[in-house]
């Protein structure tokens, strides 16, 4: 990304590897995803000739679904815009997006939320096939969120969506702590969380305070089996 468009028939090149039909093994499966995202941030036109190429070539299921995924980018047009200059991206699939687009702007409000360099946020339907609620690439400073798919009311839906921002945060939380390894490392996974606690606690303060208050006495045990757990 630094070397701008220097390094865009490296790229290219890369992307005609072979090696896209073949079991991914280690980052691979990352290392796919991460040169057609930063193709698409360097040159529109290349990234949808890449896309429409490979769409023709042999890939491993894998591989294909991380290319469809990113080809929705020559769909899509932000649906807004965060901290002034952050697309968001709603995917197609999603209903109710203005509800999405208002819990998004809301979240990014918060104070203390940084950012700063993050490309891109993709939100995309939660699917029993995604091992992830969220994920970040440090590679190219993309957030990506689930969203819960079906209907839902009253507790529900709020639960829902307290999920999502906590989510949310933490995937802010890998970027501002420039995490490489967001959900492979226990210790960054930790911090991601801290991050996040911190965040409600500030867009919730009272919501929080109450929370704590009522499991305060059941800590022990909370601590107890998490320890259990691992």
């Amino acid at each position: 990304m630094r070397d701008g468009a220097s390094s865009i028939e490296t790229i290219q090149c890369k992307l005609k590897s072979p090696a896209w039909a073949e079991q991914p093994r280690g980052p691979i499966a990352n290392y796919f995803g991460i040169l057609l995202a930063a193709l698409d941030e360097l040159d529109k036109p290349a990234f949808e000739a890449a896309v429409a190429r490979l769409r023709r070539s042999k890939l491993h299921p894998v591989h294909a679904r991380t290319l469809e995924l990113l080809a929705q980018r020559l769909l899509d047009e932000p649906a807004t815009y965060v901290a002034e200059a952050v697309p968001v991206f709603i995917a197609s699939g999603l209903a109710d997006r203005d509800r999405i687009v208002r819990c998004i702007e809301g979240w990014s409000e918060t104070e203390g939320l940084a950012l700063e360099d993050v490309t891109r946020i993709d939100v995309i339907p939660r699917d029993t096939e995604l091992n992830y609620l969220g994920k970040y690439s440090l590679r190219y400073s993309g957030i990506i969120l689930t969203w819960p798919v079906g209907p839902a009311r009253g507790l529900a839906l709020w639960w829902r969506h307290l999920n999502a921002e906590f989510t949310f945060y933490h995937e802010v939380g890998h970027h501002v702590s420039g995490h490489v390894e967001g959900g492979q490392v226990e210790e960054q996974e930790q911090e991601a969380d801290a991050f996040a606690r911190s965040m409600l606690r500030r867009s919730r303060p009272v919501l929080m305070s109450v929370a704590r208050a009522m499991l305060w006495p059941l800590m022990p045990v909370i601590k107890r089996a998490a320890l259990q757990s691992r």
